[in-house]
């Protein structure tokens, strides 16, 4: 690789990155307005002055209150999901995935974390004194074929019911209606423990890969596990369509069906996993003794063809594909990748044939770039010559070297086009690679288990980096070349030297960190292109030696 086309990638990588953070970065929420309650703590502001008297039912809430004994778990499921239900508050206390495990041990993943519950419920008064916390209830219940009915005051007309079904895949759906003698001022759902972990990972990965989504104003707002700690962001909020909790590779999405009432949202990380969790609520001035609501609750792999098959709520977009800007590429890839997946059962092979088809594609166009950088290794010469005579007229000398490029068939840019075409292939591989749900602990061979992880022993940065050297010495003038240059153009050579090999070991530092499945693409194409070059080399020397 030359220094040109080095130059460039690095630039090109800095570019993403300031385009990420600076300019495609997520947009900011509205403006928080009045804090309708403080962060999981169900304070409500005390907006309206006059009083309003607790009714004497609330001690037939608290004649309710759970006894451990009494406690009763409760289940649903189907295919591909077990829900647990808990009397106690009326809960989410399991979330099992059927067909996905432990990577290192025979045990499903359950979306909800240790001693957690998803999905209590409280009621809003006008201020902090007045809510009633319905979680350490224990709640009536009747089981039925395909649906759990819980509820509190009496079966026939009960003050506050919920009732949960499931779907034919990951969904839950939970319905909540209130039937007040006193006024409500909205409901809080609560899901403060959070998501749990599925997978070990590392921490600094974690910060990234770990995310709270929101999806209102027909807008989607992300948030980093790092940034939920940071900022702890709430706010108010209008049609309100989903809010999510992902990890690298599930996720639990609360969807509100029907007409939204959700108008504030408070995001902290729990306190027991250290990952994102949120608390939402309905929150009204005006007061209501009935209230109702219907969510659909989705507990699973965070697949964008899963997702995308519930119509209309936009949950597609919770699977990690990059920037907006760029998903049009991230998801026929990942269809391709899927697609020869269905052939080739090892995803290696599948990266490598990926690789091998992209070069294909890319052939016409690297073919003419590389002729035209080797053409302009050849006429250094005369290059060098029209630079010392045209060395006091700038203007000249530029109009006679574009002369030059363009009688040689040569161009002094010829490195970068191939590369500024690959690199949107490249951030969109990243995220394809790094979280798509087939890639999870997808195996290549040997040491390489997970190839959306980084190579734990840097076996291919270092062959990728070995490689690039290799290119960038083929690259490099030949020494009857060298000969005819004067002394300051033999010292910007030297200095290329350096580069070739500098630019390589910044490289490996690049992509020891990046997945290992990436590498490995990004290292059998610069195969390729040694090859390519080497037969190319040997072709136009062929030509030379024939005139």
């Amino acid at each position: 690789m030359d220094k040109r086309t080095l130059i460039s990638l690095l630039i090109v990588l800095i570019l993403f990155t300031i385009l990420q953070v600076y300019v495609f970065k997520p947009s900011t929420p509205p403006a928080e307005g009045e804090q309708v309650q403080d962060s999981l703590t169900k304070n409500v502001p005390d907006t309206i002055s006059t009083p309003v008297a607790i009714p004497a039912t609330i001690a037939k809430w608290d004649s309710l209150a759970s006894h451990p004994d009494s406690i009763k778990t409760l289940t649903l499921e189907n295919e591909n999901i077990t829900v647990k239900f808990s009397s106690l508050g009326a809960s989410i206390s399991s979330l099992s995935l059927k067909k996905y495990l432990w990577a290192d041990k025979p045990v499903p993943v359950d979306l909800v974390p240790e001693q957690g519950r998803l999905a209590g419920i409280s009621l809003l008064g006008l201020n902090v004194n007045q809510n009633k916390d319905l979680k350490p209830l224990n709640w009536y219940y009747a089981q039925l074929d395909s649906s759990i009915v819980f509820w509190l005051g009496d079966e026939a007309n009960p003050l506050v019911k919920k009732v949960y079904s499931l779907d034919d895949k990951y969904g839950i759906l939970m319905d909540v209606v209130v039937s007040s003698s006193y006024p409500v001022y909205g409901i809080e759902y609560d899901y403060s423990d959070g998501i749990a972990d599925t997978e070990k990972i590392k921490s600094n990965l974690k910060d990234t890969d770990y995310k709270l989504l929101l999806f209102y104003e027909n807008s989607l707002q992300k948030y980093s596990l790092s940034k939920v700690r940071k900022k702890q962001p709430q706010g108010q909020i209008s049609a309100f369509k989903w809010a999510a909790l992902r990890t690298k590779y599930f996720t639990i999405a609360i969807n509100e069906t029907g007409n939204p009432l959700t108008s504030n949202y408070f995001a902290r990380v729990s306190p027991t996993t250290g990952n994102p969790a949120i608390v939402l609520n309905s929150y009204d001035r005006s007061p209501s003794q009935n209230w109702e609501q219907h969510f659909l609750i989705y507990a699973g792999p965070a697949d964008y063809n899963l997702l995308k098959s519930y119509k209309d709520t936009k949950m597609e977009l919770i699977p990690e594909r990059g920037p907006g800007w760029l998903r049009w590429l991230s998801n026929p890839i990942a269809w391709l990748l899927q697609f020869l997946h269905s052939f080739i059962p090892n995803y290696g092979i599948v990266i490598i044939i990926f690789s091998i088809l992209l070069k294909i594609i890319l052939q016409p166009l690297t073919n003419k770039s590389t002729k035209a950088n080797l053409k302009m290794q050849s006429i250094q010469p005369q290059v060098q010559e029209l630079q010392k005579k045209y060395k006091n007229d700038p203007q000249r000398m530029q109009k006679e070297l574009s002369k030059l490029y363009k009688e040689a068939g040569a161009n002094p840019f010829s490195g970068c086009f191939p590369l500024l075409l690959q690199m949107p292939i490249f951030i969109a591989l990243y995220n394809v690679l790094r979280y798509t749900m087939d890639m999870r602990n997808a195996r290549f061979f040997g040491w390489l288990n997970d190839l959306s992880e980084p190579d734990p022993y840097w076996i291919l940065p270092l062959i990728m980096a070995g490689f690039m050297v290799l290119q960038s010495l083929m690259s490099q003038p030949s020494k009857e070349t060298l000969t005819k240059m004067d002394e300051q153009q033999r010292a910007m050579q030297k200095s290329t030297k350096m580069m070739t090999w500098l630019m390589p070991i910044i490289m490996f530092f690049i992509f020891k960190s990046l997945p290992s499945g990436l590498v490995l693409y990004y290292t059998v194409f610069n195969i390729l292109s040694v090859i390519q070059m080497y037969y190319m080399k040997k072709n136009m020397k062929k030509k030379e030696l024939s005139k």
